[in-house]
């Protein structure tokens, strides 16, 4: 390779010497030749565009890309050449594979002759040239990787070597990288770099690839893990070691002393994580398993019990669906709602399932198992809205379908189960670790032969009216009748009050005088389809894609651009119970496309839905260029969306900003329901986002500006609330819409893990009384679970002020909006953004352990998690660590051990293990107040943080067309409770709560006290302690 590189520059030279101009269609007989129109490849954002240029010739320069891993060097690189005035040009970039160099033909104008010349690739560092026409002979770039990518890379050759990838059957990864901090950097590009390593043995398609959810503040581990006919051996690098701390099998047939070694150089958390992992991925537990697995962070009982009440969910009360629509996937009449008691890891199945997240209002979680409930019950309401419609002859609004809801409480019948393996193993599983490892392998084989066995059904009501299903799931603000006939008598009254969340109140439903409901019995047929089969899928669609843009576009897409896009529900559809995720895998193989390159975005939508893909090119001029297919499972075709004859249609702002343009593409273009998903997706994608709020807009399965507060929230809590050892975080929610899902993603916190919980508060609960304007979001503990106390604080947060008046639909202003809250915590001038948020931490209170108890309870009769808070005393952490001790009557010494009481064994993890990047520190000072105020920021600065001053502008005091009440209303949920069904672009700018909105934002209104009844947390004080943190905190012993 070298020697041809050195008789390749010598004919470069004399060639250049010759003739520095040449003639475009100048190429070597050899050469493949790669059109970028509009230089489709540019992403550096301080270069303009330029529409046309005059006067102009074309030139060929000669660039030579080197890897610092030669073996990269079929990633095809990114060449953007500017002027200098950092106008964008037209290129086209040729390869030839003789010289191993790229013929770069520039259109430019006569009187430009110096160039600037990038070059990106993903993983590695960009790099800069400047290039002198008639002077320069040619340019090498020689990329270095990233310090994540080094990482990674270093790595998986260490693993490779010990473990030979290429004599096992089958090679799995682990690693917590993504969203946590590298060099102050996310840390994508550690698994970037084993994917391109180990290319062949390791793909998120082949469902070997697990991103354990971790929070930018958490150390980077990894274990590999090869499985070599019955053995399973693992090799760890625990903090962003390039050492590794364990090496050995993580069999669940390891032995104690095994284990024991295991556990003491991995640590408690990452021990159970991998081993789980790996013996379900071992066991072939379904894709979607892992995949949940990486968001909960591990496999246990509670995992896979979620996963088999969701099927028997699906079988017995499937969604009820639209008959027959004209070119569109058939849509959803009903909704589910998902009532659960946090603490045990089936909530987080089952809301990861069905895409029914407590940000999109799917969830409501707390303690409630004064009531009757237990912590392995989920209840279910499938819902159907009702309909209001103007009597002319009664001159009023009448109910002409009232909403109704089948009501259904499962669980998973943990004791019968565990008597059962019991049974037939002879292993108790509640031994030891190892133990239970072998009943998640027991629980993974009978959810393949009989999954009815492990579930029962214990109601199953009809005919649930509105006033019991706001009930339960809470109402933040009154439904009125509709107000568009203001003569109605009835205009604009109150249907139903607003009323607090009462969740899986299990007395109450057992209470209700309701008809039994009917069971579906949907018994779905087990598809036969492989890993290549699906994979073909996702290369057919990108194949049809890539004709398509050549066709209408005459663009050729290359392989691993950074302004194309693939958007899909692939890896979270099921096709016949069979996981979709394969079809990355075909995706990547043609367009190079990749979660890690943010390429590749997973739609987090229930398992139910159609398995759709939308190819979107970005164009320099802002265009988003989309073209959209439907699978058809029955014929193995695609429908491919048209409009007007055209398959591929521009969904930019401009295009939002056209509501009759956006009736016709929702009709035939886009046309099944999945709209505002695709557009927003896609809008908020073209801004280059950082790596972890594009996982969270994917999570949450939309984009929007109610996801992102909790960008800003996490941020704070992390800087201001960081955790030191035996610390964690807990945070119960009081305003719900869908900051609620950043928070969970970005702070590493769920119901299933017990330490997120939520309870819809009436909006005049939730007005801040701290910040004029601000609501109070929620109450955040930071709980020491050795010294049994907690600092709580509640959380206040206030919408930034942004000027929308140069848009006129909803979809188009909240893209505005979306914009201009990336920009802001890019730190990036925006000049729409006219006031930033404001985040305050107010009512600093030390809590006992009865206290915090009683706050995951409801917090009684005559409070709530909000007026809770502000009633205990302004004590010191001192008096409460003493108050705690007198109440138990006991020191507490909880540090996370691991016996073997066979063996008498004991390893002791002080979970002491840090980032390398920050150091935590934790102050116990009792301040009442922390404010932050995030602001535009101004050109001689470019911290996005400012401090607050008494002369702050007045909240509402803004632009023509723009107040904070309306920026808080545009971010609300555009969907209906039928997501299938489109909507108007304007039907979400003064969203009712009974328009079946997914979410609302409370809207600040006059105090009151909530109600809730004592005796339901009364006798539940004791029961709270241990479901929270059930799922991943406990303590194991084996």
């Amino acid at each position: 390779m070298e020697h041809k590189k050195v008789i390749g520059l010598f004919l470069l030279v004399l060639f250049i010497t010759l003739s520095a101009v040449t003639a475009a269609d100048t190429t070597a007989d050899s050469n493949s030749t790669i059109t970028a129109a509009n230089d489709l490849q540019s992403t550096d954002a301080d270069v303009q565009t330029t529409s046309q240029i005059d006067n102009t010739q074309t030139s060929t320069m000669n660039i030579g890309v080197n890897y610092e891993y030669e073996d990269d060097s079929e990633i095809n690189p990114t060449v953007t050449v500017s002027d200098s005035d950092k106008n964008k040009l037209t290129s086209t970039k040729t390869y030839d594979d003789n010289l191993d160099f790229y013929y770069v033909s520039v259109d430019h104008n006569m009187d430009e002759s110096i160039f600037n010349v990038s070059v990106t690739a993903p993983g590695y560092i960009p790099q800069s040239q400047t290039y002198k026409l008639n002077t320069t002979k040619s340019l090498v770039f020689n990329l270095k990787a990233s310090d994540s990518y080094k990482l990674g890379r270093t790595i998986t050759e260490t693993a490779d070597k010990e473990l030979n990838f290429a004599s096992a059957d089958d090679v799995l990864v682990i690693t917590t990288a993504g969203v946590p901090k590298y060099n102050n950097q996310t840390s994508e590009d550690l698994m970037e770099a084993i994917l391109n390593y180990a290319e062949d043995k390791v793909s998120f398609g082949k469902g070997n690839m697990i991103m354990l959810r971790q929070t930018a503040v958490d150390p980077i581990d990894t274990c590999f893990v090869v499985k070599k006919g019955n053995s399973l051996t693992a090799m760890v690098f625990n903090n962003a070691s390039t050492k590794y701390s364990y090496l050995g099998t993580i069999s669940e047939d390891m032995t104690k002393e095994e284990w024991n070694a295991f556990y003491k150089a991995v640590g408690g958390e990452d021990s159970y994580s991998f081993a789980s992992i790996a013996n379900g991925w071992n066991h072939n537990v379904t894709q979607l398993v892992l995949q949940e697995a990486g968001f909960h962070g591990h496999i246990c009982e509670g995992t896979l019990g979620g996963f088999s009440i969701t099927e028997a969910l699906m079988q017995y009360y499937p969604p009820i669906q639209e008959t027959s629509v004209p070119f569109a996937n058939p849509g959803d009449l009903t909704s589910y709602k998902v009532l659960g008691v946090p603490g045990d890891s089936a909530n987080d199945a089952v809301l990861f399932f069905l895409d029914a997240t407590a940000g999109k209002s799917g969830y409501v979680g707390f303690n409630t198992t004064s009531t009757g409930a237990n912590s392995n019950m989920i209840g279910f309401v499938r819902w159907m809205d009702g309909t209001v419609k103007y009597n002319e002859d009664t001159n009023a609004y009448e109910v002409t379908k009232p909403g109704s809801g089948t009501l259904i409480v499962m669980e998973y019948d943990s004791e019968n189960n565990k008597k059962q393996f019991q049974e037939e193993t002879g292993i108790n599983p509640d031994d030891g670790t190892l133990e239970e490892l072998k009943y998640n392998s027991w629980w993974i084989d009978r959810i393949n032969t009989n999954p009815g066995s492990l579930v029962n059904i214990l109601v199953e009501k009809d005919n649930l009216s509105e006033e019991d299903y706001y009930y339960l799931i809470g109402l933040n603000n009154p439904i009125t009748y509709p107000s568009a006939v203001a003569t109605a008598s009835n205009a604009g009254q109150v249907r139903i009050n607003a009323t607090e969340a009462h969740g899986l109140d299990y007395n109450y439903i057992l209470g209700l005088d309701l008809p039994n409901a009917t069971r579906s019995n949907v018994v779905a047929a087990q598809g036969t389809k492989t890993y290549n089969d699906f994979k073909k899928i996702g290369k057919d669609a990108s194949l049809l894609a890539k004709k398509y843009f050549k066709e209408e576009l005459g663009v050729e897409i290359e392989k691993d651009m950074p302004n194309f896009e693939v958007l899909t529900t692939a890896g979270y559809t099921f096709l016949d119970q069979q996981s979709t995720a394969a079809a990355w895998d075909g995706i990547t193989e043609v367009f190079g496309s990749r979660l890690t390159r943010e390429t590749l975005l997973p739609n987090h939508r229930p398992m139910w839905k159609p398995l759709w893909f939308t190819f979107v090119l970005k164009q320099d001029d802002g265009q988003l260029m989309a073209l959209y297919m439907r699978y058809n499972n029955n014929n193995g075709t695609f429908y491919v969306g048209q409009l007007n004859g055209s398959h591929i249609n521009n969904i930019n702002i401009e295009t939002l900003n056209n509501s009759e343009l956006c009736s016709q593409l929702t009709a035939t273009a886009f046309p099944d329901g999945n709209w505002f998903n695709i557009q927003s997706l896609t809008n908020v994608w073209a801004e280059e986002l950082q790596f972890d709020q594009f996982l969270t807009f994917l999570f949450h399965g939309h984009a929007c500006p109610g996801v992102q507060p909790g960008f800003f929230m996490s941020e704070y809590i992390q800087e201001n609330y960081p955790l030191s050892e035996n610390e964690s975080y807990f945070y119960i929610a009081s305003s719900i819409y869908c900051k609620d899902d950043s928070i969970e993603y970005l702070l590493g916190i769920s119901p299933g893990l017990g330490n997120y919980m939520d309870q819809k508060l009436v909006a005049s609960d939730v007005e801040s009384d701290y910040v004029d304007g601000a609501t109070e979001e929620g109450v955040l503990v930071v709980w020491d679970d050795e010294l049994k106390v907690g600092k709580a604080v509640i959380m206040n947060f206030k919408w930034a002020t942004i000027d929308t008046s140069d848009y006129v639909t909803s979809d188009a202003k909240r893209a505005a909006q979306i914009q201009a809250y990336v920009d802001l915590y890019k730190g990036k001038i925006n000049p729409n953004l006219k006031e930033g948020v404001t985040i305050e931490g107010t009512e600093t209170r030390w809590i006992t352990e009865d206290e915090y108890n009683m706050l995951k309870s409801g917090s009684g009769d005559e409070l709530n998690a909000i007026s809770f808070i502000q009633s205990i005393d302004n004590r010191t952490k001192d008096d409460a660590i003493r108050m705690s001790n007198a109440n138990n009557n006991q020191s507490s010494d909880n540090g996370n051990t691991n016996t073997n009481t066979d063996d008498n064994n004991t390893n002791t993890n002080n979970n002491n293990q840090q980032n390398n990047n920050q150091q935590n520190s934790n102050n116990n000072q009792n301040t009442n107040n922390q404010n932050t105020n995030y602001n535009r920021p101004s050109s001689s600065s470019s911290s996005r943080y400012s401090s607050p001053s008494s002369s702050s502008a007045t909240p509402n005091t803004v632009s023509v067309g723009t107040t904070a009440a309306a920026t808080a209303a545009l971010a609300e949920d555009t969907q209906q409770s039928n997501e299938e069904s489109q909507e108007t672009p304007e039907s979400s700018e003064s969203p009712q709560p009974n328009s079946g909105k997914a979410y609302e934002v409370s809207q600040n209104t006059p105090t009151s006290n909530n109600s809730m009844n004592i005796l339901y947390f009364a006798g539940s004080l004791i029961l709270v302690g241990g479901l929270a943190g059930y799922g991943f905190m406990r303590y194991r012993k084996q």
